[in-house]
């Protein structure tokens, strides 16, 4: 086989590599997300859960009162009642239902088709509810006001057996495995092991509000405000207690474990969730982006239930191997640029120009490899700090990369439709115009009173007289640009700012304006923030250029009886064409970045009055966590940017 044939067999291997090592990192990547969501749409906010193990039917209730019961993704019935399905409970048979509801009711309905076997009127908030093992007692518990609640017990026929007081407010019940006694969490952190008719028996304290308690294979799963968790016995003894690492100050808000109380879950009102594994290490962190309410054991999975009208699914399976699918996902990553690497030098090798070109750059580089590796520690930095990122927002700029799709196997990729959204929302070409009108009035600012300074620094004759003139006038520049905007700021404002104070000394009153709150004048307002323009780099520039000219050229001009005003149009001007060139590309490059002094006078507005693209960039990247649409944004400034800079570096070179 000739050498040529293999280059291209070992380029086409390396393709199909690289394809199924990034196909392969997409699956390994997506088993670390741990999570699904399941096949059920209720179509309400969904708030409580309760899981039929035995005939695999899930029964949601939700903020709306919306009762319904699943199987396989398919809605067996639904009923309707007037308040919230706080909590759901089920007998051992799994044949009835229990259901507390905030419009002061406990259900009980048959699950084989939802008809409702009582509806007890409790004449106070029902929270909780709990039913023994046989279903011939359930237990309901209350609250009234911040402080008060009531714990109901009753028989399977709806028969009151005992109404409790009690002094505090409840959070959760489950019966014990005597099928009498009860399991109580409160407010005050107190997990009390009572008697039906309110005997105290036990009672242990995790210090901290009980915001849920959950019941699983005869023990007591407890979840604190502050995140800390507890699994008890019967007799109240801690068999188990963690912790997880609330970093973003979440508001714990419930727990869940699986059918075999190995992994442990705990849910947020901010919509966070934390997994721990069996060693009460947290293995798992994400934002489900919606308040996760209320959780469900089934064997190998646990359901979750929050604020929207879907049920997710975190597999116990995923959660095990979660670590090693994460390892897997990164290796599948690095290969992917292994075989990208292999396949294009192959590719190169294949082609016999390109090879020749390569081999010939190779050899340069080796005779010069002690200059190239003392440049590599530079060139690693700047791609990983600077040309990684842009590498980055040009591949992320045609994805939905979002706060809420912040994961390589959430992230999909849509086209062009973050182009079509500038287009559409008009904020880009609003933008766009104001952008224009700054451009324009930034340039003429550059080419006026900064050339005109340099000029007369220029003809002051003295050495001491320049240099004092030329300090002064570019002191300023040790003053920061936020510094700046926030003075102007001060100048603007409409009751105590110098201009209209100004005005009114002049009994100008009618000119007064709220500058920056007016649509009409807080354009012009910013265009004339930094009067009188001396900006202090092209000052320097242009007399940098003004230096270089030769005082033989000058002397020459005026030897042939030119005026000081023929020397500066016809000679000298002509002469730091260089200079101006150099400063109309800066400029242009600096008014497409720039929008700090805009955010600090008027935030873009009013309304949109002084909106810029850089300014939509950076609120969609810092504020609206659109980082994909961010991401074009910045794809289009590059491109107008590198197109402003080619054409004023063209331009200069004609002209040189």
């Amino acid at each position: 086989m000739k050498k040529k044939n293999v280059w291209l067999i070992t380029a086409a291997i390396c393709l199909v590599l690289g394809i199924a090592a990034s196909l392969a990192g997409k699956v390994y990547r997506g088993r670390t997300e741990g999570i699904r969501s399941f096949d059920i749409a209720t179509g309400d906010m969904n708030q409580s859960l309760t899981y039929d193990r035995a005939n695999g039917v899930l029964y949601v209730g939700t903020h709306n009162g919306l009762l319904s019961a699943w199987r396989d993704g398919e809605e067996l019935w639904q009923i309707r009642a007037e308040g919230a399905f706080r909590e759901l409970a089920l007998n051992e048979s799994g044949d009835t239902l229990y259901a507390a509801n905030e419009s002061n009711r406990v259900c009980v309905f048959r699950t084989s088709d939802g008809e409702e076997l009582l509806n007890l009127d409790l004449q106070r908030k029902a929270v909780g509810v709990a039913v023994n093992a046989d279903g011939s007692r359930f237990a309901v518990i209350t609250n009234t006001g911040s402080s008060k609640s009531n714990l109901f017990v009753f028989a399977s026929d709806g028969t009151e057996i005992s109404n409790i007081p009690y002094k505090g407010t409840l959070r959760g019940i489950e019966y014990c495995g005597d099928g009498e006694t009860l399991m109580l969490s409160d407010k005050r952190g107190d997990i009390s092991h009572i008697a039906e008719d309110g005997e105290l028996l036990n009672q242990y304290s995790i210090n901290y509000d009980a915001v849920q308690m959950k019941a699983c294979a005869g023990t007591y799963w407890v979840v604190g405000k502050n995140g800390s968790y507890y699994r008890l016995d019967e007799e109240l003894n801690c068999l188990r207690s963690g912790q997880i690492s609330n970093t973003v100050n979440a508001i714990v808000n419930c727990i869940g474990v699986d059918a075999e109380g190995e992994y442990v879950v705990v849910g947020s009102k901010e919509g966070y969730l934390f997994v721990m594994d069996g060693q009460d290490k947290q293995i798992y962190t994400v934002d489900m982006e919606i308040q996760i309410m209320d959780t469900a054991a089934d064997e190998g999975c646990i359901y979750l239930a929050g604020y929207g009208d879907a049920v997710w699914c975190i597999f116990a399976e995923n959660l095990e191997n979660i670590e090693l699918y994460t390892l897997l996902g990164k290796l599948c990553g690095y290969l992917v640029y292994v075989f990208a690497a292999g396949f294009l030098v192959s590719l190169v090798a294949y082609i016999p120009r390109t090879r020749r070109a390569s081999v010939k750059l190779l050899k340069n580089i080796w005779k010069q490899r002690m200059a190239y590796i003392m440049l590599l520690p530079t060139y690693v930095l700047l791609f990983l700090f600077s040309y990684r990122g842009i590498f980055t927002g040009l591949i992320r700029a045609f994805t939905d990369w979002s706060v809420n799709r912040n994961t390589v196997a959430k992230i999909s990729f849509i086209g062009l439709d973050n182009f079509r959204t500038m287009l559409s929302e008009g904020y880009f070409l609003t933008g766009m115009i104001n952008l224009l009108l700054l451009l324009i009035s930034n340039i003429i600012k550059t080419l006026t009173v900064p050339l005109l300074l340099a000029w007369l620094l220029y003809s002051i004759r003295g050495g001491r007289r320049k240099y004092i003139h030329r300090f002064l006038f570019v002191l300023p520049m040790v003053v920061p640009g936020v510094v700046g905007a926030l003075v102007w700021q001060k100048i603007y404002d409409p009751s105590i700012g110098l201009l209209n104070q100004v005005l009114g000394a002049l009994g100008l009153e009618s000119l007064q304006r709220v500058w920056l709150g007016d649509a009409h004048t807080a354009m012009g307002a910013v265009i004339f923030m930094g009067f009188p323009f001396v900006g202090a780099m092209a000052l320097l520039v242009y007399y940098a250029g003004f230096n270089n000219i030769g005082n033989e050229v000058i002397e020459s001009a005026l030897i042939d009886g030119g005026t000081r005003r023929d020397i500066f149009w016809r000679i000298q001007l002509p002469l730091i064409r260089p200079q101006i060139s150099l400063m109309i590309t800066l400029t242009a490059l600096g008014a497409m970045q720039e929008f700090n002094s805009i955010y600090i006078l008027t935030g873009g507005g009013p309304g949109t009055a002084t909106y810029v693209p850089a300014l939509e960039l950076y609120l969609n990247a810092a504020q609206f966590g659109r980082y994909g649409y961010a991401s074009a944004l910045g794809l289009v400034l590059l491109v107008f940017t590198m197109t402003v800079t080619i054409i004023s570096n063209r331009l200069t070179r004609e002209k040189e």
